[in-house]
C-alpha cells in the first residue's frame, strides 16, 4: 500500500472483522448450539470456517498487494456489508427499531451485536476506501520508485 495511513486502516479492519469472526464463536454456543444434531453443527461451522478462510486469504493478498487479495476483499466486504444493511433494514421495518439489538439484556449477546454493527459501519467504509482508492492498494513498490536512466 502506498501511504503509511492506507496500511493502518487496513490492519484496523483486518482486526475488527477478526474480532467479528471471534465473537462469533460464544454467540454461536451461547444461541444455537445442540450436541443431539452435531452433523447439523458441523454444516454451519464448516460454513463459517470456509468464509474465514477466504477473508485470511483475500487480507493476506491484499497486504502482499495482489490483484486477487484486492477482489477477494472486495467481494467479502460487499457481502458483509449488504448483510448487516439488509438486517438493519429489516430491523426497522418490521418495528423494532434501529440497533434494536444494543437493548438486549444478555451482555454476551449485546456485545456480539455491538461488535456487528460496528462492522456494518467498517465494512462500508473500507469498501469505499478500496474502491475509491484502488491504484493505493494494487500498484506494486517498483511503480512507485521514479525510473530512473540506469535502472534495470
Amino acid at each position: 500500500m502506498r501511504s503509511k495511513n492506507s496500511r493502518i486502516q487496513v490492519i484496523i479492519l483486518f482486526l475488527l472483522i477478526l474480532a467479528n469472526f471471534i465473537a462469533q464463536i460464544p454467540y454461536y454456543f451461547h444461541l444455537y448450539y445442540n450436541p443431539n444434531n452435531l452433523l447439523a453443527q458441523a454444516k454451519g461451522g464448516l460454513l463459517m470456517l470456509f468464509v474465514f478462510v477466504v477473508f485470511l486469504l483475500a487480507s493476506t493478498l491484499l497486504f502482499k498487494r495482489r490483484a486477487l487479495g484486492y477482489w477477494l476483499m472486495v467481494m467479502f466486504l460487499a457481502v458483509e456489508f449488504l448483510f448487516y444493511v439488509w438486517n438493519t433494514l429489516g430491523e426497522v421495518m418490521h418495528g423494532y427499531g434501529l440497533f434494536f439489538h444494543l437493548n438486549n439484556p444478555d451482555l454476551l449477546l449485546r456485545a456480539v451485536f455491538a461488535i456487528g454493527y460496528v462492522n456494518l459501519f467498517a465494512s462500508g467504509y473500507f469498501l469505499g476506501l478500496l474502491l475509491l482508492k484502488r491504484a493505493r492498494f494494487l500498484d506494486s513498490q517498483g511503480r512507485e520508485k521514479p525510473l530512473t536512466k540506469y535502472s534495470g
